[in-house]
C-alpha cells in the first residue's frame, strides 16, 4: 500500500512540474534620438529631407526562455521631425513639417556579461498622419545594445542605445521610395512576472460540484 502511494505521489508531481511556466518583463519606455529621410538612389529633381530630430514612448514585453536567449515585442509610438529643401532651380523655401510613427517590432535578445544585452529583428510600422514624404509603412529592421540592472525585488532600470530603418518594403510600393532612419536612446523602468501555467494535477481536473 505504501509502495503504491509512493508511485500515485511521484506521478502526481511530475504532471505539475510540466505545466506551462515561464517568466516574462513589461516595460515602459521613451526617448528620443536623430532621423533621416532618404532614398537609397536619389532622384533628379526632387525635394531634399533633413530630419531634425524625434522622440519616441512605448512599452516593451519579454518573454525569457533561459538566461541568454528571450524574445520581445511591444508597442511604440514615435514623433518625427524634418524640414524639406526643394530642389536646385525651382523656387521655394525650406518647408518644416512632422509625422507620427506607430511600430511593432520583433526581436531576439541575447544577454551577456551579467548586465549587458544585444537584440535585433524586424519592425512594423504605420504612419500616422500625414507629410510630404513618402508613406512610411511597411517592415523594416531593427538592432541595439544595451544595459539592465535588476534590482533585489523583480523591478528593473533598462537602457537601449538602438537603430532603425523603416519602410525598407513598403505596404504600398511605389518607384524608388523614400525610406526612414531613427537612432536613439531609451529608458524604460519595468517589472518582471511569472506567468504560472495550468497544473495538470488530477484535482485540478476534477468536475465541479455544482449546487441547484
Amino acid at each position: 500500500m505504501k509502495k503504491s502511494l509512493l508511485i500515485f505521489l511521484l506521478g502526481v508531481s511530475v504532471l505539475c512540474r510540466a505545466q506551462d511556466t515561464w517568466y516574462g518583463e513589461i516595460a515602459p519606455f521613451g526617448g528620443g534620438g536623430t532621423n533621416d529621410i532618404f532614398r537609397f538612389e536619389e532622384l533628379e529633381g526632387a525635394a531634399s529631407f533633413t530630419g531634425t530630430g524625434m522622440w519616441t514612448a512605448g512599452i516593451d514585453l519579454r518573454r525569457i526562455f533561459t538566461d541568454l536567449f528571450s524574445l520581445e515585442t511591444g508597442a511604440a509610438y514615435s514623433h518625427q521631425y524634418y524640414y524639406s529643401t526643394p530642389a536646385p532651380g525651382i523656387e521655394g523655401g525650406d518647408q518644416s513639417g512632422s509625422f507620427g510613427l506607430i511600430t511593432v517590432p520583433v526581436t531576439a535578445r541575447f544577454d551577456f556579461l551579467r548586465w549587458l544585452f544585444a537584440e535585433a529583428g524586424a519592425v512594423v510600422s504605420f504612419q500616422a498622419g500625414s507629410s510630404a514624404a513618402d508613406e512610411m509603412s511597411g517592415l523594416g529592421a531593427t538592432a541595439g545594445l544595451g544595459f539592465q540592472y535588476n534590482f533585489k525585488s523583480d523591478y528593473f532600470i533598462r537602457v537601449r542605445a538602438y537603430g532603425s530603418q523603416y519602410a525598407l518594403l513598403h505596404f504600398m510600393p511605389e518607384d524608388n521610395p523614400q525610406t526612414l532612419w531613427n537612432s536613439g536612446v531609451t529608458v524604460g523602468f519595468g517589472y518582471q512576472f511569472i506567468h504560472l501555467g495550468k497544473c495538470n494535477c488530477p484535482e485540478s481536473n476534477a468536475p465541479r460540484r455544482r449546487f441547484y
